[in-house]
Formats: C-alpha cells, sequence, structure tokens
C-alpha cells in the first residue's frame, strides 16, 4: 500500500467529521470517510492531488471515489469582488457580475472570478440589478467596527467572544457582536453560516442597541428601540419576533420546521426586509423559507445588526461573507407571475412592468420592443428582467460534471478539465472555455459521483450551500 495512503487511513481515525473544522479543505469520499488538507490539483478521471500536514509528500486520490470538496478561503488576487447584477440562467445557475451589454442574441457579464462571460440568450432566465445603490457592508475583514457583547445574567451561563480570522467570525460559547450598518428603508441582507452540534443563533434586525437584550426582564433593563429577532433554534426551528420594550413577545405566524437543515452545516442566508409593506423575506440556500408580513406595523427602529450565539458545550458557528445592501424590491420568483413566457418583461423600481422583447442594452439604457413601438428604460429605472423562456433542447448530462458554490452565494455547473492553485479550467454549455479563480468557490461537488444518503458521515448526504 502506498505509505502516504497509509498515513491517510490512519489520520481519517484521528480527525473530527469535517463539519467540525472550517480551516482547511476537506475530501469527501464515497464510503463516507472524510480527510483535512489542502488541495493541490484535480485531473478529472486521473488524480486528485493532497497535501495533509503529518505527510511528506502528497496524496493521490482517485477521483471516482471522492464525492464532494470543501474549500478553505483561498486569497484573492486583487480583483474587485463588488458585483451590482445577479444573473439567473435557465439550467438554475445563479452568476454575480456586472451587465456589460446585451443583444438580440447574447448577454456579455462581466465577473471577477472568470472574467467576461458571454452567454446566449436562450440560456437566460431573470437578471436583477441595482447600479445606482452601492454595497453598505462587505466582510468581514476584522473585529474593528464592532461591538462585543456583554453578558446578561440568565442568558449567557459561559460567557465568550466572537473571533474574527481568516476573512469569518468564530465563535464556538455564548458571545454577541453587533455593528451599525446602516441598513436602509429597505434593505437586503447576506451572510453564510456553518455549523458544529446543533445551530441556536439568534439574529438582531434593524436594532440601536449593540448590547445582547434579556426578553424575560426587557422592561426593567436598559432602554432600547424596536428591532426583530430571527432566532435559529436546534437547526431546524425557526422563528421571527418583534422585540418592543413595553409590549408583550408575539413571534409572527407559528414556528417554522426546516427538517432539511438537519441534513445541512452550512447554508447561505439571504434576508430581504422593506419598512412601507412591513414585509420581512428569508432564503436559505436560494430557496424561499417564509415571506412575514408584520401586522403591528415594523416593529425596527435602528439600522443595526446583531448576532448572538446561544450555543454552548461542543457546538461552534462560523459566520462569514456578509454583505449588506439596498434591496431593488424583487423576488425571484416572480417567474411565476408572468402570464405570456414569450416575452420578456422589464420590471421598474416604481413596481410596474413592461412587457416586450430586449432588443439590446447599451449606453445605460433598455431598448424595448413593445406593441407601441420601441420604449427606451434607463437602466436605473430597472430592478430586473425576466427573459422570455426558450423552448429548445437541453445539453446532455455528459456536458457538465461539476457543481460548484460560490463562497458569495450562487453555484454554476459545468465540465471540470483541471483545477490548479492557479486557476481552474472547465468549459460550459452556455458560455464555452472559462477559466476560474479559486477563490471564487467554497465547494465543489462531482456529479458524476453523487453519494447514497447512507455513504456520507452520520448518514447525511452533503447538501451545497
Amino acid at each position: 500500500m502506498n505509505k502516504f495512503l497509509s498515513l491517510a487511513l490512519v489520520l481519517w481515525a484521528l480527525v473530527p467529521p469535517c463539519s467540525a473544522r472550517v480551516d482547511a479543505d476537506c475530501l469527501w469520499f464515497r464510503d463516507g470517510d472524510t480527510l483535512y488538507g489542502r488541495l493541490l490539483e484535480i485531473e478529472p478521471g486521473r488524480v486528485i492531488r493532497w497535501q495533509h500536514a503529518d505527510a511528506s509528500g502528497h496524496i493521490d486520490f482517485k477521483p471516482e471515489n471522492v464525492t464532494q470538496i470543501d474549500l478553505s478561503p483561498r486569497p484573492l488576487t486583487g480583483a474587485s469582488t463588488n458585483a451590482s447584477c445577479k444573473l439567473w440562467l435557465a439550467n438554475g445557475d445563479t452568476l454575480a457580475g456586472n451587465l456589460v451589454s446585451c443583444s438580440r442574441d447574447a448577454l456579455t457579464f462581466d465577473t471577477w472570478y472568470a472574467g467576461k462571460l458571454t452567454i446566449p440568450r436562450r440560456s437566460l432566465q431573470t437578471l436583477s440589478f441595482n447600479p445606482h445603490s452601492p454595497v453598505l457592508f462587505d466582510g468581514p475583514t476584522g473585529i474593528e467596527g464592532w461591538t462585543q457583547g456583554n453578558a446578561v445574567k440568565g442568558i449567557i451561563a459561559e460567557a465568550g467572544q466572537w473571533t474574527y480570522r481568516n476573512g469569518a467570525f468564530y465563535a464556538d460559547k455564548s458571545a454577541s457582536i453587533a455593528r451599525d450598518v446602516k441598513l436602509p428603508d429597505r434593505s437586503q441582507i447576506q451572510f453564510d453560516l456553518a455549523w458544529k452540534g446543533p445551530l441556536n443563533l439568534a439574529i438582531a434586525l434593524y436594532t440601536d442597541s449593540m448590547q445582547p437584550i434579556l426578553l424575560t426582564d426587557k422592561e426593567n433593563g436598559p432602554d432600547f428601540g424596536g428591532f426583530y429577532s430571527l432566532r435559529f433554534y436546534n437547526t431546524v426551528s425557526i422563528n421571527l419576533t418583534p422585540i418592543r420594550k413595553k409590549e408583550p413577545l408575539r413571534a409572527l405566524g407559528e414556528q417554522l420546521i426546516v427538517q432539511s437543515l438537519n441534513q445541512k452545516d452550512r447554508m447561505h442566508v439571504d434576508l430581504r426586509m422593506d419598512k412601507e409593506s412591513r414585509q420581512i423575506v428569508l432564503f436559505l440556500d436560494g430557496a424561499l423559507i417564509k415571506d412575514w408580513i408584520d401586522p403591528g406595523g415594523f416593529a425596527g427602529q435602528g439600522t443595526g445588526l446583531r448576532f448572538v450565539n446561544n450555543s454552548s458545550g461542543s457546538a461552534a458557528v462560523k459566520m462569514s461573507n456578509l454583505r449588506v445592501s439596498k434591496w431593488n424590491g424583487v423576488l425571484e420568483d416572480a417567474a411565476a407571475e408572468v402570464s405570456d413566457p414569450s416575452h420578456d418583461v422589464v420590471y421598474l423600481e416604481s413596481g410596474a412592468k413592461i412587457s416586450g422583447a430586449v432588443a439590446s442594452i447599451a449606453d445605460g439604457k433598455i431598448s424595448l420592443l413593445t406593441v407601441g413601438g420601441t420604449t427606451n428604460v434607463p437602466l436605473t429605472s430597472a430592478s430586473a428582467i425576466e427573459f422570455a423562456h426558450f423552448q429548445g433542447e437541453r445539453p446532455p448530462a455528459a456536458a457538465v460534471n461539476t457543481h460548484a458554490t460560490f463562497v458569495q452565494g450562487g453555484a454554476i455547473t459545468f465540465k471540470l478539465l483541471a483545477w490548479r492553485p492557479g486557476g481552474i479550467e472547465g468549459t460550459s454549455p452556455d458560455f464555452g472555455q472559462v477559466k476560474f479563480d479559486p477563490a471564487a468557490f467554497g465547494r465543489l461537488q462531482f456529479l458524476d459521483a453523487a453519494p447514497k444518503k447512507a455513504d456520507s458521515p452520520d448518514g447525511r448526504t452533503p447538501v451545497s450551500p
């Protein structure tokens, strides 16, 4: 037996499952075993090359024995990761980037992780953008500017603090951290969570208090303005509660039970809030979970966020890729409302929509052919475009072999040709040859080696965030 492979087998017995660590790459094998280390190279069909701290050389694995690789953060190459648009493709892929132009045949999309992509119109589903609203917060990049919470008797038995490293906050004890991110009246908050053990996390939305609140005695505690508490309890339970100092606690609706979270150890959270409509919308991993409307009026009186980890013992949580921006008011299920899928639909910031055929997008405007002639819509007035549904043949399954999840949310399916530290080479049925920046991805799933549920650790199938 290869001496490095022998060492690897010993190491598997000494390390906890991948969900317990987030500071190293992790291999998920077809038989359910896992291994920490560092991904060096992938040659599909030939080898996955791996480095472990306790091995004197690299370890080579057969690709057909690996189902998934979780990737630790890679250093950025200096490129700006800001994106003014999000693009949904007909196959379910989601890309972040900046719109360059659009013609009758194709859309050109500029990304920091793959350069300019030219995508045929038949592959497009929805383009959502907000070019005149910059990102209000993108991080974390350090502990500076954040307020560590003081222990509150009755909440925190053994108080700790959130710590920062490699672009993320970590907490392995009860701890609170808060920041005034200047939330606008209509906002979108996105972040990634990873956890070990039960997830018990409370998130204060639109708060003016940088310190945690003892809810059972809030009337007698320090003054604070109203806010919303979004709570994840025992991983699968979720509730949203308006918190006002002089009013009794009342959750909005029944407690949500999301059993699929039991199959995960990480997820992408997407919150969208509108004060005027008293609306709070929750997406998890791109799926709409709940759309709350507060009949008592919008409770939030501040502009800050507070994250309170209520876990203890061996439980731990990681929070990363926090992005706060103004919400454009568009929900991605707008496609279901399009009465005529043979036409493009432009959604305006005002709430109105125009149906027709997008002839071009250039020079700051959308040229739309309608029954009344050509209409030019300024990009600054548009919030989204729903493209006409193309009825054509879908690419064969053999055209792709990898499902890659972006660290900032979204995912892409493509055929992996090679993975090296300097770049990921592949081809896509939608935009052809492509080279990705390795820093873009947090997870690779290999489609030709999908595991059975019973094959993964604790009977859990790895699920893409």
